[in-house]
């Protein structure tokens, strides 16, 4: 399932998948660099920064390469009868590029 919307702040997508796997495997599989070198597709101008990590059902990342702006995704790992439901709800945010390139790089500094 997709569901997008675009209000005055960000564009917000939502997908949610159900996978064959117990949720600690599914977990390993998002949660770690080498669980997600297996699926993401390579970008070596990509960057991942954590944001929250509430093992083994949340995990929040801010992502952005090259050619993209930031991306904030939030990630849910849930019980379901197929092993695992993923939901993942991904925003860009819409406020000006100099005051996003700002507020990363102050982000940047702290990390």
């Amino acid at each position: 399932m997709v569901d997008s919307t675009d209000n005055s702040n960000q564009l917000v997508v939502k997908r949610e998948v159900d996978v064959a796997a117990d949720p600690e495997t599914v977990w390993e599989a998002l949660a770690t660099d080498e669980g997600r070198d297996r699926w993401l597709e390579p970008d070596p101008g990509r960057e991942i920064r954590i944001e929250a990590v509430e093992e083994p059902h949340r995990l929040v990342w801010w992502w952005w390469s090259d050619d993209a702006p930031p991306r904030r995704v939030e990630i849910l790992v849930v019980a379901a009868s197929a092993g695992s439901r993923v939901i993942v709800v991904e925003s860009a945010p819409s406020f000006p590029l100099e005051l996003m390139a700002r507020s990363f790089s102050r982000m940047l500094a702290l990390a």
